[in-house]
Formats: structure tokens, sequence, C-alpha cells
């Protein structure tokens, strides 16, 4: 996809830098945002700073944060994981911190955009990501943007003090190339 722009009609991906941490540190250590993740809570912004430092220069990621086109305002995060060139995948992870924004399809806008980033620019073949099983919004969102649920991993991470299941999720290179769906975001 030549040309790829990392601007949508409402949001935009920006690559994190330094100055984004303390919105995401701010997110992160909000309990409602915090439920339906998995990252270190809580978290300050020394730590925050030296895993910063640490994956800034990491090939095998990309993080982003999320910005609304109007304002600039920083309204969630976003990006890849345990980027493979190799086999062409890797992990797509995503919140709206900005609890204002919630339910208006934010998330959605977010979702196309890193979609067509690892298709159109990674050249990845396979994406995927894993959700809570009692994360009802975000198991609605993705299957509504063609997400395959590929199975229940049952007693698979600890978060918030014990063992809970998550699902499993893909998106392939082939249903992105069928869809004008994520194209025109």
């Amino acid at each position: 996809m030549a040309g790829f722009n990392l601007k949508g009609e409402r949001i935009e991906l920006v690559l994190l830098e330094r100055e984004h941490l303390n919105k995401r540190v701010e997110f992160l250590n909000d309990p409602e945002v915090q439920k339906t993740l998995n990252f270190d809570y809580p978290t300050s912004i020394a730590k925050t700073e030296a895993w910063f430092s640490k994956n800034i220069l990491n090939s095998n990621r990309v993080d982003f944060a999320f910005v609304l086109s109007a304002t600039l305002d920083i309204i969630g995060f976003g990006g890849f994981i345990n980027i493979n060139y190799r086999a062409k995948k890797a992990e797509l992870y995503i919140f709206i911190g900005e609890k204002a924004c919630w339910g208006q399809g934010f998330g959605r806008d977010g979702y196309k955009l890193l979609v067509n980033y690892a298709f159109g620019e990674l050249g990845l073949d396979r994406i995927y990501l894993y959700q809570l099983a009692e994360n009802s919004r975000a198991i609605k969102a993705t299957e509504s943007l063609g997400w395959f649920t590929e199975g229940l991993l049952r007693n698979d991470i600890w978060s918030h003090g014990e063992l809970k299941d998550q699902y499993l999720l893909s998106f392939l290179r082939s249903e992105w190339v069928n869809s004008d769906f994520y194209k025109t975001v």
C-alpha cells in the first residue's frame, strides 16, 4: 500500500516519544483502564522511562500514541510487539485510556490504522492479539472488525491477582486484501 498514512479521519498514530510517557502513566494507573490490561500496575514515570529507554531501539516492536486529529490530545496507545519478520507476524496491542472517548469508535479507528500499518508497511502476513475473556467490549469490537477467534486459552494469564482466561484472535493479510473496510479509515 503505497504512501501509507498514519492519519485517519479522527485520530492519527504518532510514534511513541518520551513526551507521551506522562499520559501513558496516567492511563495505566487509572483503575478502570487497568482492569482490561495486563501492564505493570501501578507504574511510575521512572519505571516507564526505563521501559521506554530499553525498548526505543528494539526492532521487534513499534509503539504509537493515538492522538485526536483536531486537538492532538492523546487518547490512547497501541502498536506491535514480538514482531517476527521471518514468520511475518506480530502481536497487536491497543488501549484507549481517555474515558471520555470510550464507546465512540476511536478504538475501532485505531485497530484499522494499526492493521493497515501491519500489512501495508511492515509487510506482515498475520497479526494476532490476546483479549481477556471478561472484556466483552473488546471482544465485540474485534469481531465486528472481522478478526477471527482462534480459541480460548483457559487459566492462561495472571491478571490482577488471579488466573484468567483469554482469547487468541488473528487477522490475516488475505482477509485484509479482500476488505475495503480497513483501507478506508
